[in-house]
């Protein structure tokens, strides 16, 4: 991109990242951006590994100041978690409003202003924000990827996180 303020190398375009999902997830694995130092995977963004890694442990250290809140909770019961997020920030939730904050910020509502909502309103992806919210769904990985692709992930993995942190970003 050339956005003003631009700070590093510009995002590569999406013909550059390739559309070979294995061979891409390759690269995703095992190749860093080179103005992130120390960073060994993520690339064309940052590492999951080492951010996830670091939030984890400060998480871990400090739990009255880092709220995990995963996507699958979210779609399981986005009203109980949008009130447990509340509850840590210690929030009043005013429950005759609830309702439709909880519509508000459903799937299929935040699918409505997709390039307003999806970073970079959209641009990073060839379809704009309606390929960065594209389904709400996960796992749509399985069948995709190879047994290879899979298995180096998995020992990324247990080599990078502690087994509570691969356990909860796996479920």
């Amino acid at each position: 991109n050339s956005s003003p303020g631009l700070v590093g190398p510009p995002f590569p375009p999406f013909e550059e990242v390739g559309t070979v999902l294995p061979a891409w997830f390759d690269q995703w694995l095992n190749k860093g951006w080179e103005s992130l130092g120390g960073e060994t995977d993520g690339w064309p963004f940052w590492s999951l590994f080492k951010n996830m890694k670091t939030w984890w442990e400060f998480g871990q250290a400090h739990p009255n100041q880092i709220l995990f809140v995963h996507y699958n909770k979210l779609l399981e019961d986005l009203s109980g978690e949008m009130q447990r997020i509340a509850q840590f920030l210690d929030i009043p939730v005013d429950q005759q409003l609830l309702p439709d904050m909880v519509k508000a910020c459903s799937f299929d509502e935040m699918k409505k202003t997709v390039d307003t909502i999806a970073p970079m309103n959209g641009t990073m992806w060839k379809g704009g924000g309606n390929h960065f919210i594209f389904k709400g769904t996960n796992g749509r990985w399985k069948g995709v990827l190879t047994d290879a692709n899979l298995a180096a992930y998995d020992e990324k993995a247990r080599l990078e996180f502690s087994p509570t942190c691969a356990t909860w970003l796996e479920t």
